[in-house]
């Protein structure tokens, strides 16, 4: 009996390394049958443990008492109970293995449209990953149409050049809303049929705010532009570039409206331009 004990006694300890488990309870039930099992009758299980004792000696041994393992040794029913929890343990990790490639294996086979999209999904993911790090291997070459030799028969276009002209607006009576200005006095102003950097010299304390500039003729509009009014040396100023070059040459009346509703009329008239422009003042 002593042996026994001690043989006991090892297996238990063995028993409680969790990667030798399986391989220590086959030996400890191979030597249980031969003598354990029928050696100590107890058929009114008089002392024996609860199950969940012995349930726990076999499911988690690092947690059990000696006591048990004591019990057990003298208890034939309550040891071939053990033997019972351990081969259920065994086939419930069998299952566990089993059930989940299984369950993998059922899911792929009833969803296969999402199955071929995740894989799709995955595969441009490895394409693009690829052509990023392939993009950082590489050093960015310029854009095509840098290293592009430009066509000899192609025409280069110039650059525009605005020439500087100022019209003197400050002498001008405001008028408000759609009030006629008494423009027939106004002496005509002529404008080169040009671009030009043109800067208008508004009057005494008008606001700045944005204007709106326009060239009319008979009621109709053959020019508009709008442009933001600034101080310059207490004058208020109203500056933009105003191509004329498809204007074609007649009289016009130039209009400055201010967003706030005060509107000033400088009849004008589009010539050709002369070789040199001088400040215009109505």
């Amino acid at each position: 009996m002593e042996s026994f004990r001690k043989r006991f006694q090892t297996m238990r300890m063995r028993a409680k390394d969790r990667g030798g488990l399986e391989k220590d309870s086959k030996e400890l039930l191979d030597f249980a049958r031969s003598y354990l099992s029928d050696a100590f009758p107890n058929p009114n299980r008089q002392g024996c443990p609860p199950d969940e004792a012995l349930r726990s000696l076999a499911f988690n041994p690092n947690e059990s008492e000696p006591a048990v393992t004591e019990h057990m040794a003298a208890c034939s029913p309550c040891f071939r109970r053990y033997g019972e929890l351990l081969s259920e343990l065994k086939s419930q990790r069998e299952k566990e293995k089993g059930f989940s490639w299984g369950r993998m294996s059922v899911w792929t086979k009833a969803h296969p449209v999402l199955t071929g999209t995740a894989a799709l999904c995955l595969l441009l993911i490895a394409i693009g990953f690829g052509l990023w790090l392939r993009g950082l291997r590489q050093p960015n070459s310029p854009p095509m149409e840098t290293n592009r030799k430009p066509n000899p028969t192609e025409p280069l276009n110039p650059t525009v050049a605005y020439l500087p002209f100022s019209l003197d607006l400050s002498a001008l009576s405001p008028v408000r809303g759609s009030g006629q200005p008494a423009i027939a006095t106004q002496r005509r102003v002529p404008l080169p049929n040009s671009p030009l950097d043109l800067t208008l010299t508004l009057p005494l304390a008008s606001p700045k705010e944005l204007y709106e500039l326009k060239l009319t003729a008979d009621n109709q509009t053959f020019w508009s532009k709008s442009a933001q009014a600034h101080l310059y040396k207490g004058k208020t100023l109203v500056r933009l570039e105003a191509d004329f070059r498809q204007i074609p040459e007649r009289n016009y009346n130039l209009e400055v409206r201010s967003s706030s509703g005060i509107r000033l009329v400088q009849p004008v008239s589009i010539q050709a331009a002369s070789p040199k422009n001088e400040e215009q003042k109505p």
